[in-house]
Formats: structure tokens, C-alpha cells, sequence
């Protein structure tokens, strides 16, 4: 059972470098017909369209289904490797509490990706950006929802500085060791 659940893991490892792989080419625009491309829509495209046809996903220029994909496939290896884990301690299996270790740790990745945007979009306000590039429109599309919400709480600041960043991160870290607690 072990080394079935292994197999599965690494399974599910290089699906997720296939999908990442297939993202980060989108940003160059490589040719569609080279072979590796072809391979990489026909190995993701299925799962895709399954996550753009059955869940409601907000319009934006930024395509959030990989990232759907991404967080589901990290959920699913997390779970198979702390079944794998409690089975090499023969330590008894608890699905429901190995799906909750899933989801927290799941939870605490997506939170840490969320502040790394927030951190880029800081630095990117300092330096003057191209308002036309297609990264820098598709952080702020990430991050001006929760930021525009948390400005509109906050009193107007002296001297232009946007605290909203900061109190986000705040937050962020926040849940994030609530989490940690309510795993262990």
C-alpha cells in the first residue's frame, strides 16, 4: 500500500510540473504546433475544462483554472502523504483528520502565494510600472479586490502611503498561524 500511495504521489508531482510548466510558457507565447506544446495541452486541457465548464470563475484577463487545478492536485498529495506518513508509523488512518491536514496546509499555501503578490505589487507601485504589461495588470487584478476593501476601512493616511498592503499582511499571517494552531 505504501509504495502504491508513493507511485501515486510522484504521479500527481509531475502532473502539477506539467500544468506549471504549461502556464509559465503561456507567458512567452510559444508556437502551437512544437510537439512539447502539444503535449502540454493535451495532457492538461481535459482537467481545465473540467475546472472552466463545472465551477463559477470570475471574468478577468487572468485565467485562475491552473491555479484551481494547482491547489487541488497539492491537496490531494498532501493527503496521500500523510496517509503514507500515519501507514509507515503504523499509526491508525484517519481520513477525515488527514483531509483536514490537507486543507489547512493547502490553505496556508495559497495565503503565503497571496502574500507574495501582495509583496510584488507593493514593490512594482514603487518603481513606476507599465500599466499595459500583462503582469503587472494580472497582480493588480489579483490583489485590488482585497485591497480596495481594507482601504475603503481605513482613514485616509498622510503623505500618500497605502497601508493596506501591510494590514493584508497582517492578516495573512494571522490566519495563517490560526491555522497552524488548529492543526496541531
Amino acid at each position: 500500500m505504501i509504495g502504491l500511495l508513493t507511485l501515486l504521489h510522484y504521479a500527481i508531482w509531475l502532473y502539477m510540473t506539467v500544468v506549471l510548466i504549461r502556464v509559465l510558457l503561456t507567458w512567452v507565447n510559444p508556437d502551437p504546433w512544437n510537439p512539447f506544446v502539444k503535449f502540454l495541452r493535451r495532457a492538461t486541457d481535459p482537467a481545465l475544462q473540467f475546472i472552466r465548464r463545472n465551477i463559477p470563475l470570475p471574468r478577468s484577463s487572468v485565467d485562475v483554472s491552473p491555479i484551481l487545478l494547482l491547489i487541488g492536485l497539492a491537496l490531494v498529495d498532501t493527503f496521500i502523504l500523510k496517509t503514507t506518513a500515519d501507514l509507515s508509523l503504523n499509526l491508525p488512518v484517519s481520513v477525515t483528520r488527514n483531509l483536514l491536514y490537507a486543507f489547512v496546509i493547502a490553505m496556508q499555501s495559497i495565503l503565503r502565494i497571496y502574500m507574495i503578490i501582495i509583496i510584488i505589487r507593493t514593490v512594482i507601485s514603487w518603481v513606476n510600472p507599465d500599466p499595459y504589461n500583462f503582469l503587472v495588470r494580472a497582480v493588480y487584478e489579483l490583489t485590488e479586490p482585497v485591497l480596495y476593501r481594507v482601504r475603503s476601512l481605513l482613514p485616509v493616511a498622510g503623505g500618500g502611503f497605502d497601508f493596506s498592503p501591510v494590514i493584508v499582511i497582517i492578516l495573512i499571517y494571522a490566519v495563517s498561524s490560526l491555522l497552524t494552531k488548529l492543526v496541531y
